[in-house]
């Protein structure tokens, strides 16, 4: 696999929520998913290191929206920045099929490598 700027959980949260929507969509008619705990707003640490003693530290805190997924019994978990309940259930949705046991799906790899290149065009 080519290493790019941009890994998935980078394209999951930067592309574009309608084309991501549109794409679980039609893998939810295709996968079993059960959620087991629904999109829901939190407050995550911030963690960085000092750039001189390479200690590290909580800058602070950030909202975030997070959820957990099964997909055909694979576990699936989405985090993402702000209040994006759809955006997390469609990250946790990819995040299982992403590290299940059997292959990544087809037309979940070309979404990850067009999104990514329009990352990569557009910074």
């Amino acid at each position: 696999m080519n290493v790019t700027r941009h890994d998935n959980d980078t394209v999951l949260t930067e592309c574009d929520l309608g084309a991501l929507q549109r794409l679980v969509e039609r893998l939810e008619g295709r996968h079993d998913i059960k959620i087991i705990k629904q999109p829901g707003i939190c407050l995550t640490m911030v963690r960085a290191e000092d750039s001189l003693e390479k200690q590290e530290f909580f800058l602070g805190e950030a909202l975030t929206t997070e959820c957990e997924v099964a997909v055909d019994g694979a576990p699936g978990h989405g985090l993402c920045l702000g209040e994006e309940p759809v955006r997390g259930y469609c990250i946790a949705v990819c995040d299982a099929l992403l590290h299940r046991e059997a292959a990544v799906p087809s037309e979940l790899q070309a979404f990850l490598d067009e999104q990514r290149a329009i990352l990569e065009v557009r910074e």
